[in-house]
C-alpha cells in the first residue's frame, strides 16, 4: 500500500517536471529579394523655340519688248497725207506688267523689229496738232510680221464747247448756257488739251424755240468762258446762233423738254 502511494507520488513528480514543449523557432530562411534595375527613362528633348527669320528673296523680272523674231511696221497719215515726226507708242502686255517703246515716223513710215511675241497695244499721235488715233490691240505670234497703219485727225484750231444747266432745259423755265472757247492741242502723251482763249467777243442770238434773256454780247474770261441766261419756248428746240469774231456758228444743246408742273397742295381751313 505504502509502495503504491510512493509510486504514485513519483509519477506525479515526474509529470510536474516534464519540460514544456519548446516552440519551434521561426523560419529564418532568408527571403530572396529581387532588386529590379531602375527603369530606363526616355527624355524627349523639347523642340527648340528659337525664332529665326529667313529673309525672303524677291525676284523682279523686268519685262521687255525683245529681243525676238517678230516685227511691227506701218504708216501714219493725217489730213494732208503722210505724217513725218509722229509718235507711235507700242506696249507689250504680260498680266499687269507693261513694257513700252516710242517710235518716230520718218516720211510717215515706222517700224520696230526684233521683238517678242505676245499681246500688244499700239497708238499714234503728233503733238501738238494731230489727235491720237484709235488704239489697236492684237496678239503677235513669235515670228509674225504685222503691219499696223494709223490715220490722225487735226486737233489744233479753235474749239468751242457749250453746256446748259439744267440739262435738258424745260419750256418756260430759265436756264444758263456757258460757252468755252479755246485752242485745241495734243500733249506729249497724246492726250487732248484745250488752251483757253480769254478776251474773245461772243454774241449769242435767239434761235428757233430759244430766247436769250441776258445781254447777247459777252467777252470770255480768263478760263475762256462766257455765260447767258436763256429759256426755251418750244419743246425739242436744240440750237442757238453764236457769232465769234466775223464768223457765225451754231451752239447745239440737249433738246428742250416739256414744261414741268409743280404739284400744288390745297389746305382746307375750317
Amino acid at each position: 500500500m505504502r509502495r503504491t502511494v510512493l509510486l504514485l507520488l513519483a509519477l506525479v513528480a515526474v509529470g510536474c517536471t516534464t519540460p514544456k514543449p519548446v516552440a519551434a523557432p521561426p523560419d529564418t530562411t532568408p527571403v530572396t529579394e529581387s532588386t529590379l534595375a531602375p527603369s530606363s527613362t526616355t527624355t524627349t528633348a523639347k523642340p527648340t523655340t528659337t525664332s529665326s527669320t529667313v529673309p525672303r528673296t524677291t525676284v523682279t523680272t523686268v519685262l521687255s519688248l525683245g529681243p525676238g523674231d517678230a516685227a511691227l511696221s506701218g504708216t501714219v497719215t493725217g489730213p494732208s497725207g503722210p505724217v513725218d515726226g509722229a509718235t507711235v507708242h507700242i506696249e507689250r502686255l504680260v498680266g499687269k506688267s507693261v513694257a513700252s517703246q516710242d517710235v518716230t515716223t520718218v516720211g510717215g513710215s515706222w517700224q520696230l523689229t526684233s521683238i517678242l511675241g505676245g499681246a500688244y497695244r499700239v497708238r499714234a499721235f503728233k503733238s501738238p496738232d494731230l489727235a491720237q488715233s484709235d488704239v489697236q490691240t492684237f496678239f503677235l505670234a513669235a515670228n509674225d510680221r504685222k503691219v499696223v497703219d494709223f490715220k490722225l485727225a487735226a486737233a489744233g484750231g479753235d474749239r468751242i464747247t457749250a453746256v446748259v444747266n439744267p440739262s435738258p432745259p424745260h419750256v418756260g423755265l430759265p436756264a444758263t448756257v456757258t460757252i468755252t472757247v479755246g485752242v485745241g492741242a495734243v500733249d506729249s502723251q497724246g492726250r487732248a488739251a484745250l488752251t483757253p482763249r480769254a478776251g474773245v467777243v461772243l454774241i449769242l442770238s435767239a434761235g428757233q424755240g430759244f430766247v436769250v434773256d441776258s445781254v447777247p454780247q459777252v467777252v470770255t474770261d480768263t478760263n475762256g468762258a462766257a455765260s447767258w441766261s436763256v429759256h426755251c419756248t418750244v419743246e425739242g428746240a436744240t440750237s442757238l446762233p453764236l457769232t465769234v469774231g466775223t464768223g457765225v456758228t451754231s451752239v447745239n444743246l440737249p433738246a428742250c423738254a416739256a414744261a414741268t408742273v409743280a404739284a400744288t397742295t390745297t389746305t382746307k381751313v375750317g
